[in-house]
């Protein structure tokens, strides 16, 4: 009994250059992700340190910024403080250092599921755009404290109160 033998084919695959998008948008490469996490936390993070520039000026001169008024002025206090805290610390610490550093000291090659961790990082990015997107609701964004607690976010009259914990709600959620 003979075999017939396939002839012998040379499978070359030919990759194409890659793009931006295919690149760094739908990257399952860790170390690319948290290139991903560093540059999307330090661009959120100018945005606070704008807000924090803003309620110094406030501070050191009163009056001296006249469209800065109380209510702008909380929700300057509070957005600054989630962004630092929720949206850029804990962005730049866990996404960035943890998909670049963690992986090399426990010598993987990547993470266990890439896909996953490449769904939170647009996870993280679309509650970036969420809460920004709270600059533009009616009220503005919520000016009762980065940390949404009573008895500021109770106050009758407290700035962007409704619309601003929606927005952080829906953020937390994403």
């Amino acid at each position: 009994m003979t075999q017939a033998e396939a002839p012998y084919q040379e499978t070359m695959v030919v990759h194409q250059p890659r793009s931006w998008i295919t690149r760094y948008w739908f990257s399952r490469d860790h170390k690319v992700i948290a290139v991903q996490y560093a540059v999307t936390a330090i661009a959120v993070g100018l945005v606070a340190l704008v807000l924090s520039g803003l309620m110094r000026i406030q501070i050191g001169f009163p009056g001296l910024l006249p469209f800065i008024t109380p209510d702008i002025y909380y929700q300057a206090v509070t957005m600054h403080g989630m962004i630092m805290i929720i949206f850029l610390l804990t962005a730049f610490l866990l996404g960035a250092f943890g998909n670049f550093c963690i992986p090399l000291m426990l010598g993987a090659r990547d993470m266990v599921f890439p896909f996953v961790n490449m769904l939170s990082y647009h996870i993280y990015l679309l509650s970036v755009l969420v809460l920004m997107a709270s600059y533009f609701v009616p009220g503005g964004p919520t000016g009762a404290g980065w940390t949404l607690y009573p008895p500021q976010a109770i106050l009758p009259g407290t700035p962007g109160v409704d619309w601003g914990i929606v927005t952080m709600l829906l953020s937390l959620i994403i």
